[in-house]
């Protein structure tokens, strides 16, 4: 067991002055208690940016100052080292040691008479845990929520200063966005991207208010900017077709992902759903499965006929453990940028930049992916059917998805185009 601690002042909405200060102590990197320390100091913003009383890389109170107790620095700071060194000392002295047995050693350093309230803390990290937990995610929705963990827990290490619930989000969001140049390796992020990960943040939140964990959510005044789309790009039937008869004898691999995703073309379905799927999910010519994406909130069973092409792939990879030879999401989704470009489906589409939010021409090739599948199976039913329930039930589409009002763009286009035919 690895012990340590620091001292951070206590963080009170509104409250700037005499604030106390608390010993924060961790066993293995985990937060296990706060001890109060007996000390104040005013940690109200001065001209420099920096606090009136207190130095947070130091831990300690600036020198030649003095607290309401008449405390000075000097007189403060030996006691907070001491009380630091404390939990060092008996660290090394007691590794199999308990934190009762530390408070009692704090409680003597700092002349405590009384017994010191351990105060088990409940961290916005062990209740999103916990939160994960009860939800019963998908493992690709979990896995994005582990995303948006692991960038609070930077970002409190940015900021220099332990949150339990009191979240700045503005800052918050701000930093979502900056991260980029404060981290190597980090690409920019888009404000779909961003607006994404504080819409996750607003539903742990509402859970947690829901379940009386906490009694505030910091949503309340907080909005969040609504994402921005594009107008969905996806293979014509011809290409689609196209794609499908290209000889790639030179290239098998490539083939066989260029089948895999002319399956994905024909059934609609998310890549996650895509590498899950077994010859348990065939059922009487059709296809049948739960989307991991909505099995959480709204679990519903889409079954969408097997066409005699989606038919033939499944008999011509029959016999393995799953229904089709999947390989990773990553090299798949490379995959699919190769076969586009050596079959020359390298059209110029419009699509919108993640960052800038403006559109912009980028050859086919160069922006397909996986899911380009997918709305190559929604664009063109909807194109045949203009029904959204129908094409809803297919797809998974949840009623009422804000992804139809995008299809219903590219129906329109269809229609004038067809209208100045006869000009």
């Amino acid at each position: 067991m690895i012990a340590s601690s620091k001292i951070y002042p206590e963080k009170r909405r509104g409250i700037e002055k005499n604030v106390p200060l608390m010993l924060h102590i961790f066993f293995d990197k985990k937060r296990v208690s706060v001890f109060n320390t007996g000390f104040r100091c005013d940690i109200d913003i001065v001209k420099d940016g920096t606090m009136k009383q207190w130095d947070v890389d130091l831990q300690l109170m600036k020198r030649n100052q003095v607290n309401k107790q008449g405390q000075t620095s000097t007189t403060v700071n030996l006691k907070l080292n001491a009380i630091r060194g404390t939990v060092d000392t008996w660290a090394a002295n007691n590794p199999n040691g308990t934190i009762d047995e530390l408070l009692k050693e704090l409680r003597t350093v700092a002349g405590k008479k009384e017994k010191v309230k351990v105060v088990e803390v409940e961290t916005i990290y062990t209740l999103f845990d916990r939160f994960l937990k009860e939800r019963k995610l998908s493992e690709n929705r979990y896995e994005h929520y582990m995303v948006l963990k692991r960038c609070l827990e930077r970002y409190e290490a940015h900021i220099k200063q332990p949150f339990i619930f009191d979240i700045d989000l503005y800052s918050f969001e701000n930093y979502l966005s900056i991260e980029h140049t404060l981290r190597k390796n980090q690409k920019q992020r888009g404000t779909n991207t961003v607006i994404g990960l504080m819409s996750k943040l607003r539903s742990f939140f509402l859970w947690a208010v829901a379940n009386g964990h906490i009694t505030k959510n910091p949503f309340t005044k907080f909005k969040i900017e609504e994402a921005k789309y594009g107008t969905p790009y996806f293979l014509t039937i011809a290409e689609r077709n196209h794609l499908y008869n290209f000889d790639f004898k030179k290239r098998k691999e490539l083939a066989v992902q260029r089948d895999i995703f002319i399956f994905q073309c024909l059934v609609g379905c998310r890549v996650a759903d895509l590498m899950r799927f077994t010859t348990a999910n065939v059922i009487d010519g059709f296809i049948e499965y739960v989307a991991g994406k909505t099995s959480d909130e709204n679990p519903t069973t889409i079954r969408v006929p097997l066409t005699e092409t989606a038919k033939q792939i499944i008999e011509r990879y029959k016999g393995g453990a799953v229904l089709l030879p999947f390989i990773s999401e990553t090299n798949y989704n490379l995959a699919i940028k190769e076969m586009f470009k050596i079959s020359e489906l390298n059209r110029s589409v419009t699509v919108l930049n993640t960052v800038t939010r403006k559109d912009e021409q980028r050859p086919l090739n160069e922006v397909a992916s996986s899911h380009i599948a997918r709305r190559t199976f929604v664009g063109n039913l909807y194109s045949k059917v203009q029904d959204p329930n129908i094409v809803g039930s297919l797809s998974g589409h949840v009623e009422g998805s804000r992804a139809f009002a995008r299809y219903r763009k590219i129906d329109d286009d269809i229609k004038t185009r067809t209208i100045n035919l006869i000009e």
